[in-house]
């Protein structure tokens, strides 16, 4: 009975020591673990002045350098449509037609009319005592027996329906390309029948800040990258810029685009880029830049402590991947080349933490 007992108490403290043992390596575990969760891995920098690129970003869309909307200077039913909608046709090339019979006869009764009104004129120069040869009758003379025969209403009467009978064809005003169509054959036109464009070139419109205004000029050039199609970029000259700030502070400004991949069409959205070079400025990467008490901060790296120091920091500039910076004239602070920027690892720490730069 004394055995069975000193075997059961041996076997307690066993198992009590087992307990121990696996909560002091627990502890030890929580430890690590909450060790590395607070070890601050950064990637760092050498500030130093730089070129930096002005990036100015603006959505803009094109319209055709040359576009007419073109309508029937007479009236009518439509005949026959040679075009449509995307077509490419050349200057002169006749687009539609309308019913010509009635614009026919009117221009055969005017030629008619003139006919009789040049034998009725010179059987006037006759009367007056001159031969048939109107250029050696005085000129005042000439122009009475014109209206008394009625030679020059006849002649105006021809011109006009000469003009009606070619209006009753609607032709290129310019080689481009159609849109917009209108009406189909056999309807009597009431509208404008359709756009020509010249889509070899466009227009690129948009609008900038008045305090960007600064960074552009006639003849800037700028990146133009399609919605639509955005691994493709184009470069444009800027052509005018609209001296007028509309009630948004914005500023008109038109481009010149070259349609080299005959891909773009008319009012299609773009993205303007415009890049500005500006020398000698202290330049880090965005993700450099963070935000403390409400205002922007940059962590500098000292070397001997191997600690990280909050500095106030005020952004002067940015573009797509950097800023310029500059010191917080209300906090007092600078910045000078040869300091270390910490440009990573950096969203949780705060003034005077302790970091291990990462090997280079």
């Amino acid at each position: 009975m004394k055995r069975a007992i000193i075997c059961l108490l041996a076997l307690f403290f066993a198992v009590s020591c087992g307990e121990n043992k696996n909560g002091d390596s627990n502890d030890v575990n929580s430890a690590k673990l909450k060790y590395a969760a607070e070890k601050n891995i950064v990637d760092t920098m050498l500030l130093k002045k730089r070129t930096f690129n002005r990036e100015i970003i603006s959505n803009g869309n094109l319209s055709g350098d040359k576009k007419a909307v073109l309508d029937f200077k007479v009236s009518g039913v439509i005949s026959q449509i040679f075009v449509k909608n995307g077509d490419h046709v050349a200057k002169g090339a006749v687009l539609v037609e309308i019913d010509k019979e009635q614009y026919a006869i009117k221009f055969v009764k005017a030629k008619t009319a003139l006919e009789k009104s040049k034998l009725d004129f010179k059987d006037n120069l006759i009367g007056y005592g001159y031969g048939s040869d109107s250029s050696k009758v005085p000129e005042e003379l000439v122009k009475t027996a014109k209206i008394r025969s009625g030679y020059s209403t006849a002649l105006n009467d021809y011109e006009s329906a000469r003009i009606d009978l070619r209006e009753c064809e609607l032709r290129a005003p310019f080689s481009g390309i159609v849109a917009n169509i209108q009406a189909k054959p056999h309807e009597k036109i009431t509208t404008s029948f359709c756009t020509i464009i010249d889509d070899n070139s466009f227009d690129v419109c948009f609008n900038l800040l008045e305090t960007e205004l600064g960074y552009v000029s006639k003849d800037t050039r700028i990146k133009v990258i399609p919605f639509a199609a955005n691994d493709k970029t184009y470069y444009a000259n800027i052509r005018e810029i609209n001296p007028v700030v509309n009630e948004n502070g914005q500023i008109k400004v038109t481009a010149s685009l070259i349609n080299t991949s005959g891909n773009l069409v008319e009012g299609m959205n773009v993205k303007i880029h415009i890049e500005k070079s500006i020398p000698n400025k202290l330049v880090v990467p965005k993700s450099a830049v963070v935000l403390r008490d409400g205002f922007d901060v940059v962590f500098t790296y000292n070397p001997q402590t191997q600690k990280a120091n909050w500095v106030y920091a005020e952004v002067e500039a940015s573009n797509s991947t950097s800023h310029i910076i500059r010191g917080n004239a209300q906090k007092g602070t600078t910045f000078n080349e040869g300091d270390i920027i910490i440009i990573s690892g950096n969203l949780n720490l705060s003034d005077g933490s302790s970091v291990t730069v990462k090997s280079k």
